[in-house]
């Protein structure tokens, strides 16, 4: 978590102070959290570490660098939007209202609708934070394509998280609900890897 908070930031920093190996090198951390628990074993591990560092720090001293750093908030999103837009095709169940059923929620109707409503959402407000990104990179000045990419669109994310929550108690009153934090408790253990392999 400290890493994700850390990269956007020293992306925006990079605007006023010459930072861009940092952020590549954070990205680098990132990737590596994300595919480590999947290597089998220490030493693949460290190579896999070892390997992503050495290119992102070498990327990092390059103009390509710059490339790499402008593609991320496109493509973050962009997967992310991609993640619930498949979850909406027929025969298939939309993200939320897996997460949901999973975290003990009725099986019914209504949580049916609410849940492939907000699926649609946030599949609509990430590819639409995506082009704006990529607009950014094209159009805007390089402190105003950080400042909103790589800042105001994550908020933009994480408000919609948050609202997300009274959102369903207002839709769904019939709903058990144990607050706030022991939802965010009840989702970080969640199975997500199952959840995300459901047809």
């Amino acid at each position: 978590m400290a890493v994700a908070l850390a990269y956007p930031a020293s992306v925006i920093a990079g605007q006023w102070i010459e930072l861009q190996p940092l952020p590549l090198i954070l990205l680098a951390l990132l990737i590596f959290f994300a595919l480590a628990p999947s290597s089998p074993g220490v030493y693949p591990r460290l190579l896999l570490g070892a390997g992503l560092l050495a290119i992102m720090g070498t990327l990092g001293l390059t103009p390509l660098g710059g490339w790499v750093i402008h593609a991320v908030p496109v493509l973050v999103p962009s997967l992310i939007g991609l993640l619930f837009a498949r979850s909406l095709r027929p025969g298939s169940t939309p993200l939320i209202t897996r997460y949901a059923l999973e975290m003990g929620a009725s099986d019914s109707p209504a949580v049916h609708r609410y849940t492939r409503t907000i699926t649609t959402i946030w599949a609509t407000t990430c590819v639409t934070l995506a082009l704006v990104s990529l607009g950014l990179s094209l159009f805007a000045s390089p402190a105003v394509w950080a400042v909103i990419a790589n800042g105001v669109n994550y908020l933009l994310l994480g408000g919609l998280f948050m609202l997300e929550y009274p959102l369903r108690a207002r839709f769904l009153p019939d709903e058990p609900r144990a607050g706030f934090l022991a939802y965010l408790t009840e989702l970080a253990r969640a199975d997500h890897r199952r959840i995300l392999r459901q047809p």
